[in-house]
């Protein structure tokens, strides 16, 4: 047993590793027997129909045993969080992203009801989010057995239908109840129906009807969506949608005109539903074979740099649309997730490691069966390139090159899943603006009921990418003026605008009757870039058409210069701890010592909880004692001078915390019987009214320990989600004493 990942009355989640094989895997324990006269045999039998479900969206179990007199179903390794957690550090989802969770929970609900099952309670404990955003549904309930009502646990919310509460049977439609249940969690921030008294939860459930509170759904296009969730939500199982499959088609007519920013052109919607269907299946873009080979040899290298790594990395667009969709997953919010623009950032986020294993499971390009899709797919990532080098060369700052480089990759990003999951239109697109003399967009909207952009921009909100993303990923239209930058936003649109203009003009299909077009687009992004169109066409490496050649643009500037600085980014929305995290990754992947890595720890912490003091201490082998390492905060030298303990003194409250690695938050120090038992040197010299401990293992024993303080009684005031972040910080602070480079540091 590696990890408990979750746990209720009646089983426990653990993250588990098989020793003679080195295998991780998944194990559901429960702890009371879950069926009569439980036997391995008995077992068995009462878990086959689990057993044979695959599904993308079910959590597999591959086998169920007998360990210690528990019953086991061992299921599928899986790189995620379950849901409850989730929801205990960030409460609440935006609406497209919940509804994204519940149709995949529908999936596999369909699924099973198509095997003549049915889950009967499902819940926060049993849902899962993997690394990719994927919903997985899990915590079935064996052949059989049913939810028990006496022992059912109601303070944290009530997840069964009032049909069940009332003593009948689960069906199709109490798993339809289920999925409005957690879906009205994901939007609200809180359960349905919570009463710490289970008899009296259980009347309400089914005396009161639920209802959505005022302020929300009530927005632009929410009032179909709240008032499917009542619907789903009634207490008469006749009023909800009659099965999964159906309240999964009612969601999905209520998600895309809201991803198309309320559109109703019905081929639009029918457009991307196939596409989001395809992607669902199969989601993975090909990768390039040599890219890969690339990426691997630099992840494993021994020195490894991460501005080379993600070089490599943006040379390959589908693993660039991988990595940022991943690190925007729900899976990743509590460190950033929701707000990676990068592939830096996504890099340093996952790991090395991480990226290495990624690149070797994608699907190759050249693994192709069709010749002429491999070509053409192939093609579109020329293009990409083109697009994103040509932005990167006139971007006035390098520190912006990557941001420009991946504009222009994502504003191409529905041409490229156009091609690759739908080929056919996509040929047909072509076909149709060289017969017609009209630009791609002008074809797309014909074939397709709306342009690549916008096709693009609504997978990326499915992907969860951030608004400031979204919004470079819509360069000016065409015929429209290209207004100067007045944003740092607005910079990264034009230059990934410019980029994909001039990659047009290269490509096999860019047509003569286009040229003047493309050539006249040029000079007005020039204009309004502050640069002249032959910049622009050097910076690709291509020669103006002989109409654009030696044109002036009216008010650029003179040959050879470069536009203005790009305005700084505005601050960023994530959480202060959540940045202090991806900053320490980034730090020790970027081997810039231990030091300057305690450094943003220990900032973080001290300014985003209002600390007196922040201390890191370590254990000397030499003398035995924890001291006071780094200080952050008033007077450190005093606490540097007086906050030592021996390592193994019991009767030191401090030394039996990190003997036992508990972490500690002590809310009032000040408590006559609790200041009792605090050793005297720490009344005397420290005297903090508030503190907290967070010991640091080295794998063996507490070799640090993050401390902070407080000029107040009860001076902490922490979130589920503050205390999430801060055993992440610390586990991260962790790698710094079970590295032995580090430890040299």
């Amino acid at each position: 047993m590696m990890r408990l990942m979750t746990s209720d009355l009646d089983t426990a989640w653990w993250q588990a590793r098989e020793v003679s094989s080195e295998r991780e895997w998944l194990l559901q324990v429960w702890q009371q027997p879950p069926i009569p006269a439980l036997t391995p045999v008995t077992w068995r039998e009462a878990t086959q129909a689990l057993r044979a479900l695959h599904h993308p969206n079910i959590l597999q179990a591959v086998e169920a045993v007998i360990e210690d007199g528990r019953a086991v179903l061992v299921c599928a390794p899986l790189s995620g969080v379950v849901l409850s957690q989730w929801l205990a550090d960030h409460e609440s989802m935006p609406v497209r992203q919940a509804v994204l969770v519940a149709i995949g929970m529908l999936d596999a609900l369909a699924h099973l009801h198509e095997s003549g099952l049915v889950h009967g309670h499902i819940r926060p404990d049993a849902l899962w989010l993997d690394i990719t955003g994927r919903s997985l549904l899990g915590g079935f309930e064996p052949a059989g057995r049913t939810v028990d009502l006496q022992r059912l646990a109601t303070a944290r919310g009530v997840y069964v239908a009032p049909e069940v509460a009332a003593g009948l049977r689960a069906d199709a439609r109490s798993d339809v109840h289920g999925v409005g249940l957690v879906l009205y969690e994901l939007i609200t921030g809180r359960p349905a129906v919570s009463d710490p008294q289970p008899r009296r939860a259980l009347e309400r459930l089914q005396t009161e009807e639920i209802q959505v509170p005022a302020p929300l759904l009530r927005g632009p296009g929410e009032e179909g969506l709240r008032s499917l969730l009542l619907r789903t939500l009634s207490r008469d199982p006749l009023q909800r949608p009659a099965s999964a499959q159906a309240l999964r088609q009612a969601l999905q007519d209520w998600l895309t005109p809201a991803l198309l920013d309320g559109s109703g052109d019905t081929l639009a919607q029918r457009t991307l539903n196939t596409l989001l269907a395809r992607l669902a299946s199969h989601g993975d873009l090909p990768v390039q074979a040599e890219a890969v080979r690339r990426v691997r040899r630099l992840a494993a290298a021994d020195r490894v740099n991460l501005d080379e790594i993600a070089r490599a990395v943006l040379d390959d667009v589908a693993l660039t649309h991988k990595l940022l969709r991943m690190t925007n997953a729900a899976y990743f919010s509590s460190v950033g997730g929701g707000s990676i623009t990068t592939v830096s950032r996504s890099i340093a986020l996952l790991g090395f490691e991480a990226i290495r294993d990624l690149a070797g499971t994608l699907p190759q390009l050249e693994d192709l069966r069709d010749s002429t899709q491999r070509e053409a797919l192939a093609d579109e990532y020329a293009r990409c390139r083109v697009a994103g080098r040509t932005a990167a060369r006139l971007c006035p700052t390098q520190a912006e090159e990557e941001e420009s480089y991946i504009a222009a990759l994502m504003q191409n990003l529905g041409r490229v899943l156009v091609q690759h999951h739908l080929p056919d239109e996509a040929a047909q697109v072509r076909q149709l603006a060289r017969s017609k003399g009209q630009s791609e967009d002008q074809a797309a909207r014909a074939m397709l009921g709306l342009s690549f952009e916008d096709l693009g921009v609504a997978v990326g909100r499915t992907w969860g990418l951030p608004d400031e993303l979204l919004r470079v990923m819509r360069p000016p239209a065409a015929g429209t003026p290209v207004r100067a930058p007045e944003r740092r936003g607005d910079w990264f649109r034009l230059l990934g605008g410019v980029g994909n203009v001039v990659a047009a003009t290269r490509t096999r299909d860019a047509g003569r009757d286009l040229a003047p077009q493309q050539a006249q687009a040029i000079e007005h992004y020039a204009a309004a870039l502050g640069l002249q169109a032959q910049q622009v066409w050097e910076a690709a490496g291509a020669t103006p058409p002989p109409a654009a050649a030696g044109r002036g643009s009216d008010g650029v500037a003179p040959p050879g210069s470069k536009p203005g600085p790009i305005p700084a980014a505005a601050p960023s929305p994530v959480h202060p701890l959540s940045q202090a995290i991806l900053d320490l990754r980034t730090a020790l992947i970027r081997q810039e010592g231990r030091e300057a890595c305690l450094d943003i720890a220990g900032e973080a912490v001290l300014n985003h909880l209002g600390c007196r003091h922040v201390a890191l201490l370590v254990l000397e082998p030499a003398s035995g004692l924890f001291l006071a390492r780094q200080v952050w905060g008033d007077d450190g030298q005093t606490l540097r001078a007086h906050f030592r303990f021996p390592g193994n003194d019991p009767a030191d409250a401090f030394s039996a915390l990190c003997a036992k690695g508990a972490d500690a938050l002590i809310r009032d120090a000040t408590v006559p019987g609790l200041a009792a038992k605090l050793p005297a040197w720490f009344r005397t010299h420290v005297a903090a009214p508030a503190f907290m401990l967070l010991p640091i293992s080295d794998g063996q024993r507490t070799a640090a320990a993050l401390y902070a303080d407080h000029a107040q009684p009860d001076g902490f005031r922490l979130s589920d989600r503050d205390l999430s972040l801060l055993r992440s910080l610390r586990d991260e602070l962790r790698k710094l004493f079970t590295t032995p480079e580090r430890r040299k540091a």
